[in-house]
């Protein structure tokens, strides 16, 4: 006998039976009743239950399952998915609602799994009951599986190459500090050498001038290895940005042979230049440029026997209609090659061909690493040919915007060159006696008077302590005790008087990256001067600022 609840009273109604049955076999999904205590009674399942059980008729489902929601339940499953029931139907909030996931076995033995919502109800005549949708997730669960398991799988892939990787870069960062190591200590024993020896021969002029020379080159070796390091970790650091200004390419690139003209006469290198240039003046970096023709140039030379030959080519490939050409410079030379092998990993770092060799050629290793990787920030290529015993030919493209209309101060401005110049007093600022003692030496050589303190408070007081314009220029070492550069300036600047507005205050730091220099203007410094300094460029910087105050 069937039962409809009507008015809290339960009745029989064989239509509506029928009604309610249609309505629970269009539920998609296996649809069920069960009294909501032990022994769990089913009460009610549609066609998709048998479905999912594998069963044919309600009695081979009865027999299965004991007709009984445990029954339905994989035996190891129960006393868990029981409780997370109870736990969620005494939650109040949740409206008698509850969601479980559980296996079930079939009546073939497969064992599949089941999502369950039910709700709790009370059914009058037959107490508190569960009425529960349920449908077979097995294929879903799988394919959930499957792909945390190859979610997993790529995680750990992920964490073994950052551990290979990382592995990897400690010996890349051993091999830069054995390298780092050994390539400062080679200009580092010349100098200490050569110092050595000229202390015991300064009654012999000629042999004094040459360990003097030699100490000279070992400095610019070292100087040039540090610049390469600083260059390499603002490059990795992403602290090169590309600056244009206008420039007329074909006296840029005249500077810069100039720069090798010594070199290349010392070897008898011959230097062929090739420049067709249609637009000579763009935007461009000049300080990026220049430091990847150096060296390209540079390298050439000194794998260039003594009387050979380099070329170097310019030429003005396509305009585009964006303003933009793309010109192409060659650095090709007759000296030793380069073997295929080496090529094959020519722009990583500290690598050089011939290792055995290197005291021969000197150099850091990091020059054609430098150049690929400012080519990339500046968007050119480049590409090589080479052959050993027989030369290489190094070719780089960059676009380049013309500058048709506009024209370079530089252009029609000759360099100022440093003179003598007996009526400028300069406040020289510098904590490290022997770097004082430099600086001093090079500007009274030149003709300025100069007073010097080794801290900032000292200058701040000079200053205060002096008449208005007594001096003409301030040199600020930036890091020193008590108080450092950048504050000294502040200072100075803050002072109540009226010469310091205009007072010319010059950094002369071993600090050269861009932010440091960007310090250097921010704390009311008028310019920013590196160490080592070059004496020409310093003395004529000096002389600008203070003619131009």
């Amino acid at each position: 006998m069937r039962y409809l609840v009507k008015d809290n009273e339960i009745f029989s109604s064989s239509d509506t039976v029928h009604i309610l049955e249609w309505l629970a076999e269009q539920i998609p999904g296996g649809f069920f009743i069960y009294r909501a205590h032990e022994p769990f009674e089913v009460l009610y399942v549609n066609q998709a239950i048998l479905r999912i059980y594998g069963c044919g008729t309600k009695e081979e489902f009865k027999k299965l399952t004991g007709n009984t929601f445990r029954g339905m339940v994989h035996p190891d499953d129960f006393d868990e998915i029981q409780e997370s029931i109870d736990n969620q139907i005494a939650d109040k909030t949740r409206n008698n609602l509850d969601y479980v996931e559980y296996r079930i076995i079939r009546k073939d033995g497969a064992i599949r799994r089941v999502d369950d919502y039910g709700h709790l109800a009370k059914f009058p005549g037959y107490g508190d009951v569960y009425y529960v949708f349920i449908e077979d997730i097995t294929e879903r669960k799988i394919m959930e599986e499957e792909k945390l398991r190859a979610e997993i799988e790529l995680e750990e892939a992920r964490i073994r190459s950052e551990i290979e990787n990382e592995k990897k870069r400690n010996e890349i960062k051993s091999s830069f500090l054995f390298t780092v190591s050994h390539d400062l200590r080679t200009p580092m024993n010349a100098i200490k050498g050569f110092t050595d020896l000229a202390s015991r021969h300064m009654n012999e002029p000629e042999l004094l001038k040459e360990y003097l020379q030699k100490v000279n080159d070992a400095n610019l070796h070292m100087i040039v290895l540090i610049d390469d390091l600083i260059e390499m970790s603002r490059i990795d650091y992403g602290k090169v940005e590309v600056k244009t200004e206008v420039c007329n390419l074909k006296k840029l690139l005249d500077e810069i042979l100039n720069m090798f003209k010594y070199k290349a006469d010392k070897k008898k290198i011959s230097v062929e230049q090739s420049f067709e240039l249609e637009d000579e003046t763009v935007f461009i970096d000049i300080v990026c440029f220049r430091r990847i023709m150096s060296n390209l140039i540079s390298n050439a030379l000194k794998f260039t026997q003594d009387g050979g030959k380099v070329k170097i080519t310019a030429k003005q490939k396509f305009l585009s209609g964006s303003g933009y050409v793309r010109y192409e410079f060659t650095v090709a030379d007759n000296g030793q090659g380069m073997s295929e092998e080496f090529m094959q990993h020519m722009f990583e770092a500290f690598e050089r061909e011939e290792k055995s060799n290197d005291n021969a050629y000197g150099g850091t290793g990091l020059g054609l690493t430098i150049t690929k990787r400012l080519l990339d920030i500046m968007g050119g290529s480049i590409s090589v040919t080479s052959k050993k015993n027989e030369g290489s030919s190094f070719k780089i493209e960059i676009p380049l915007k013309v500058a048709r209309e506009e024209k370079s101060d530089d252009e029609d401005k000759e360099r100022l060159t440093a003179s003598a110049t007996g009526k400028y007093r300069i406040l020289l600022v510098e904590d490290i006696e022997i770097n004082r003692v430099l600086a001093e030496t090079v500007l009274l050589e030149f003709g300025f008077s100069v007073d010097s303190v080794a801290d900032g408070c000292d200058a701040v007081d000079a200053i205060r302590e002096h008449p208005e314009n007594y001096y003409d220029l301030v040199l600020m070492d930036i890091q020193m005790p008590v108080m450092n550069g950048y504050e000294a300036t502040r200072a100075i600047r803050a002072l109540n008087r009226e010469d310091v507005k205009t007072l010319p205050i010059i950094a002369l730091s071993a600090n050269t990256r861009d932010e440091d220099k960007k310090k250097s203007l921010d704390s009311g410094m008028n310019y920013h001067v590196a160490k080592p300094f070059d004496v020409l460029h310093l003395v004529s910087t000096i002389n600008d600022h203070i003619e131009n105050r």
